[in-house]
């Protein structure tokens, strides 16, 4: 309970910040008069409170209709300021660098509004107000077509993974990834049926999810996986858990995803004989497991046990950062998610301050590894430059 309200406290505090200083940059320099002002700052206090209020009645409401409402309610508000505050922050830019398209629509904007009878003091005046509105229309822009992204443009990125001396019973082995469904407060059973749909038209040889199934506790949220027992592949569904799964008591919701018919590895593999060839399937932990649960600490050393002979070996592990010791171990190739290629802007830009894989094939040393971008979504309900994704490997035979 204290680490619920002591989240809400920061939240609360770094919200009254984001609408303090976009509301006053954007009404700077407007001859507004007392009264409008007035309700401008008690609407932005209003703000300020609507997302910790709405936020509360998401997680204490009994309905499970009545969470949902209030928890897009909360996080839609959330990402919509945060686009607003970056916007305005550019916008600040664009008034020191003065450029000439600006002032250009500045003196359009007043000979108009003029026209129109509006008071308007100037062209210094209105290049603060149509900066202003401007900011406003384009968060809102960004923010419509952000939810559109995530609920509706779920698309499949189809990748061919190149490895050189590839067993030919391996060629054209056809993986098809989930990652970071985030089944919890606005993700809910319909949106994982319509991933399962797209997943059994690719005919898999093999479905993996690396991670952050689930967000939220699995009394209330396990019937929303039911889907899941329907994935159709040659050689099984294969899951290694992800930090989400253990803020939302992970040893609740293994047997749950097992009764699925799903393997779960917990630093564990299964070898998986193809024609002739043997492909090891092993997966890890996710690497803050440890701190949570002693056993659970990851171990690609253990999950590579047994599989050391087999023509090919891959590493499921939630998090990018596994790589490192994946390639110590001798792992071919590492999937994984974690990162939501940053999610919608400016995340999709600042992920790359603190992840060196975002997205993507990438190669460290003798290990190839591919960063799936999310299925679903955490938070804010957006995808803005950051695409959601059903990732189809294929392995193909080079040299």
């Amino acid at each position: 309970m204290k680490v619920f309200f002591l989240f809400l406290s920061v939240l609360t505090s770094l919200l009254g910040f984001i609408y303090y200083y976009s509301t006053f940059r954007l009404i700077r320099g407007l001859s507004l008069n007392g009264p409008v002002v007035t309700l401008i700052l008690i609407g932005i206090g209003a703000l300020v409170v609507l997302v910790p209020v709405t936020y509360i009645f998401s997680r204490v409401s009994k309905r499970e209709k009545t969470q949902t409402f209030f928890a897009y309610l909360s996080f839609t508000h959330f990402g919509f300021f945060s686009i607003l505050f970056t916007l305005v922050l550019l916008m600040d830019l664009l008034r020191v660098l003065d450029i000439g398209i600006v002032s250009d629509y500045s003196r359009f904007l007043f000979s108009t509004l003029l026209q129109l009878g509006f008071p308007i003091d100037g062209v210094t005046e209105v290049k603060n107000f149509s900066l202003a509105f401007s900011t406003i229309v384009v968060a809102t822009a960004l923010s419509s077509l952000g939810f559109y992204n995530a609920h509706v443009r779920l698309k499949y990125k189809k990748t061919k993974i190149p490895v050189r001396n590839l067993q030919k019973d391996l060629h054209g082995f056809k993986i098809v990834q989930i990652s970071d469904v985030h089944i919890g407060p606005t993700i809910k059973e319909k949106f994982l049926r319509r991933v399962v749909g797209k997943i059994n038209l690719q005919s898999p040889d093999v479905v993996v999810i690396t991670g952050d199934l689930v967000d939220g506790p699995a009394a209330t949220l396990k019937h929303h996986l039911k889907p899941l027992a329907d994935i159709k592949s040659k050689y099984g569904t294969y899951y290694v858990t992800g930090n989400h799964e253990y803020y939302s008591g992970v040893l609740s919701w293994l047997p749950e995803i097992e009764n699925l018919g799903i393997h779960v590895l917990l630093n564990e593999n299964k070898i998986l004989n193809v024609g002739e060839s043997k492909l090891l399937m092993a997966g890890v932990t996710d690497l803050t497991a440890g701190s949570m649960i002693k056993s659970h600490q990851t171990n690609p050393r253990r999950a590579m046990a047994g599989g050391e002979d087999t023509d090919y070996k891959i590493l499921l592990a939630h998090q990018p950062n596994s790589i490192y010791e994946a390639n110590k171990v001798g792992f071919d190739l590492q999937i994984s998610g974690h990162t939501h290629g940053g999610q919608f802007f400016p995340g999709n830009l600042l992920i790359y301050f603190a992840q060196k894989f975002v997205a993507g094939l990438h190669k460290y040393k003798g290990t190839q590894i591919y960063v799936s971008r999310g299925t679903g979504y955490w938070g804010p309900p957006f995808r803005l430059g950051a695409p959601a994704e059903i990732s189809i490997l294929t392995l193909q035979s080079e040299g």
